[in-house]
Parts: structure tokens; C-alpha cells; sequence
């Protein structure tokens, strides 16, 4: 497992006084406000301030006087320490350590390396290859049969597997 879980990617600069604009990658946004330091691009950095704008996390950093300064972090990704994540419930997991596990079927079928993980609401769409065939499908309660992110191994039900998933050409 990671020290480093990445809660967000910047997506702009807001405003000219050094702000950036982060889509976060947790369920919940608030959480951006209990934080007082995050990671970019492995740099440390201080917040001085937080807002929650509609789905989006806007934050002033320390160190970040302008918005050419900001500019230069869009597209990075905004981690934590792994000590200062939020415990999960039973049954959650961080996408950091989902990404790399190898993902079968029940029946010991390899599907492939899980190299994505995107939040749609209603479920986590889970995107597998083999590095030949890439496959995606929502990541379903009723089809997880086991995750063991220590081993690197999560194992879905074949039958609920072959009923949502879907191959790219």
C-alpha cells in the first residue's frame, strides 16, 4: 500500500490570487476542510483556506501567491498522508490501493490489472486489462466476492461479472 492517497485532481486556476479548483475523488467533499496539509505532485503544502463550490473543492495554498503560480499544478493530483485519510466503514476501500490489483472471476479466470477507478454516484466503474482487452463495469455489491487489497486480489462473480461488463474493441 501507498503512504500517499490521492483525494483529488487540479482542474484549474480560480481566480488571479493563486486559488485552484480540485474535483475531488471522495464521497465526501467536506472532508477537504479538516485538511490541513496536502501533496502535489510529492510537495508539501499549506491550507489557508477552503471552500466547497457545487461539486468542486476550491483551496488557497500556502506558497501559491498568483494565479500563473496555480496554473502550473492543473491536471496534478491532490494527496494526503495515508495516516490523516478518514477511516473507512467496512466493505471501502481507498481506490489507491484498489488500482494494480489483479481481478478475477470466481472460477479462477484472470481478468486483468484493475488500471482505473471512476465515481459515477450510483457506482464505481471499474476499468480492467489484460494489455490486450480492456474491460469496464460497475463495481456492484452483489458481485464482489472477495477484495484483498494486502494480496493484490480482488475476485468477482463470474455471473454477475459476464452480465455488466463491457469490452472495448
Amino acid at each position: 500500500m501507498y503512504d500517499f492517497i490521492t483525494i483529488g485532481q487540479i482542474v484549474k486556476a480560480v481566480g488571479i490570487r493563486g486559488e485552484i479548483k480540485i474535483k475531488p475523488i471522495t464521497d465526501d467533499a467536506g472532508r477537504f476542510r479538516r485538511l490541513k496539509i496536502i501533496y502535489v505532485k510529492s510537495k508539501p503544502y499549506k491550507i489557508e483556506s477552503c471552500r466547497i463550490d457545487g461539486d468542486f473543492v476550491v483551496l488557497k495554498l500556502a506558497g501559491i501567491p498568483d494565479r500563473n503560480t496555480a496554473e502550473e499544478l492543473r491536471d496534478s493530483f491532490v494527496e494526503i498522508d495515508r495516516v490523516n485519510a478518514v477511516p473507512l466503514e467496512e466493505g471501502s476501500y481507498f481506490i489507491a490501493d484498489i488500482l494494480g490489483c489483479k481481478l478475477f472471476t470466481d472460477d479462477g479466470e484472470q481478468i486483468g490489472k484493475i488500471t482505473d477507478v471512476s465515481q459515477f454516484g450510483a457506482a464505481d466503474v471499474f476499468t480492467v486489462s489484460d494489455g490486450q482487452i480492456t474491460v469496464r463495469f460497475p463495481f456492484l455489491k452483489k458481485m464482489i466476492v472477495k477484495v484483498d487489497v494486502e494480496s493484490g486480489v480482488v475476485i468477482v462473480a463470474k455471473n454477475v461479472f459476464d452480465e455488466v461488463c463491457v469490452y472495448e474493441d
